[in-house]
C-alpha cells in the first residue's frame, strides 16, 4: 500500500507511515473522492448556470449564494484542510515526529555527493511569512516537519488531481527543447523556488553534465532536498536564497528555471526576481517559468481562479495572472519571449470552458540578448 506515491526511498526515511497506514490510505483516498467530484460534479453545476459575459466581480456579487457554487466553493477550501489536518491529516501526522524530522535533516547536513548551505542569519520573506500558502499554518518554512508534510502532500495527488508526475516530466523536457532550439550550452542551471526538490532533480536529469543549484527561502525544504538527492547519488548543490538575490556573479548562468513560484509572490517581489534573473545570465542565457499565469474560460475561468486564490491562501496569483509578462520581459531586456498553455497537454481554446476543474500551468521561456 502506497497511497501517497512516494519512492522507495523517500517512504523509508519518512516520519510518517505512508506504506503501512491503513486509517492514512483511507482517509487521503476519501478526500481525493470529494476533490474528484469538486472538479467534476460540483464545478460543472457552477458554469453551466452562471452568466459568462458577466465580469468576475460582477459574477461573485451575483452569485454568491448560489447553493451549486457555496458547495463548490466549500469544498475547495475545506477538502484541502482536511487533507492537512483531518483525523490522518498529513501535517499534524508529520508534527507529531518533528523531532524525528529535525534529526534527519540534522544527519543529512554533511552528507554528499551534493552540498547543502543554510543561512543562519536568513530573513525569509514577509510575504512567504504572513500567507499560511496552500492553507498550510506556519507554511513550509516554519519547521522540519512542515516539509516532510509538503513532500506527502505533493506525491500523492495534487489540487486539481493531476498526475503528480506530470509537471517535472513537462518541466524537464520544455528545459531541455528550450536549450536544443536557442543552441545554448548548458554548463550552470539555477533552480528558483525549488522546494524539496523535486524540480531540481528533474532539471539534473534533463542536463546531466551540468552543475545545478537549487534555492528556496524555506530551510527546512532546502534540506530535504538535499537529503532526497543524496539518497539517489545526485550530484545537486542546494543553498537557502530568495529569488530577488542569487547570490551569484553577473553573467554566470546558463539557464535559470522555477517551477509554481510566481503566482505565490507579490508583483514588487516578482519584478525583482525577473531583473535578478537577467544579471545572473550570461548573454544569450536561458529563462524558464512553469506556472499558473494564463488562466482559460474567460470571465468564468478567471473568476474561479481568483476565488481559488483567497481560499487557498495564494493571494498574489491574481496578482501574477494580471501582469503583462511579456512586456515586463522585453523591458529587462529578454527576447524570443514565448508565453503559452503548456498543462494539460491538451488546453482550451481561447475562453472555452475547460470540462473539469483543474490548474493550467503556463511555459514561459525567453533569452537573455547576446548583445
Amino acid at each position: 500500500m502506497n497511497p501517497l506515491g512516494m519512492s522507495s526511498a523517500a517512504r523509508a526515511s519518512h516520519p510518517v507511515d505512508t506504506e503501512g497506514d491503513f486509517q492514512l490510505a483511507t482517509w487521503q483516498s476519501y478526500i481525493k473522492g470529494l476533490r474528484n467530484f469538486w472538479r467534476t460534479e460540483a464545478y460543472q453545476a457552477v458554469v453551466s448556470t452562471v452568466d459568462g459575459t458577466l465580469q468576475p466581480t460582477e459574477l461573485e456579487r451575483r452569485y454568491a449564494d448560489l447553493a451549486a457554487y457555496r458547495l463548490y466553493a466549500w469544498l475547495e477550501r475545506y477538502s484541502q484542510q482536511m487533507k492537512y489536518y483531518g483525523r490522518r491529516g498529513l501535517v499534524d501526522l508529520a508534527c507529531d515526529q518533528k523531532q524525528h524530522c529535525s534529526e534527519l535533516l540534522d544527519e543529512a547536513k554533511n552528507k554528499g555527493p551534493g552540498r547543502v548551505e543554510i543561512d543562519a542569519d536568513f530573513e525569509v520573506p514577509s510575504y512567504v511569512r504572513e500567507s499560511h500558502t496552500h492553507q498550510h499554518v506556519g507554511g513550509v518554512w516554519s519547521n522540519p516537519a512542515a516539509a516532510f508534510a509538503y513532500e506527502a502532500s505533493t506525491s500523492g495527488f495534487s489540487f486539481a488531481l493531476g498526475e503528480s508526475s506530470a509537471p517535472m516530466r513537462v518541466y524537464a523536457d520544455a528545459a531541455s527543447a528550450l536549450a536544443n532550439m536557442a543552441q545554448h550550452p548548458v554548463g550552470k542551471v539555477i533552480d528558483i523556488g525549488c522546494a524539496i526538490g523535486e524540480s531540481t532533480r528533474a532539471l539534473k536529469a534533463a542536463f546531466p553534465d551540468a552543475e545545478v543549484l537549487g534555492v528556496d527561502v524555506c530551510a527546512a525544504a532546502v534540506l530535504l532536498a538535499h537529503l532526497r538527492a543524496n539518497e539517489r547519488g545526485e550530484k545537486i548543490d542546494f543553498s537557502q536564497r530568495a529569488a530577488e538575490d542569487l547570490h551569484v556573479p553577473s553573467e554566470s548562468v546558463d539557464l535559470i528555471a522555477s517551477h509554481w513560484l510566481y503566482h505565490e509572490m507579490p508583483v514588487k517581489a516578482i519584478r525583482a526576481a525577473l531583473g535578478e534573473a537577467h544579471r545572473a545570465l550570461r548573454k544569450g542565457g536561458l529563462f524558464m517559468a512553469f506556472d499558473m499565469h494564463l488562466v482559460p474560460g474567460g470571465n468564468i475561468g478567471q473568476w474561479l481562479h481568483w476565488g481559488y486564490a483567497k481560499r487557498n491562501n495564494e493571494p498574489f496569483a491574481v496578482g501574477f495572472s494580471q501582469m503583462d509578462l511579456r512586456q515586463e520581459l522585453k523591458n529587462l531586456g529578454f527576447c524570443d519571449i514565448e508565453i503559452k498553455l503548456a498543462l494539460p497537454e491538451m488546453p482550451p481554446q481561447d475562453d472555452e470552458m475547460p470540462a473539469r476543474r483543474t490548474h493550467y500551468l503556463t511555459l514561459i521561456t525567453c533569452r537573455k540578448s547576446a548583445t
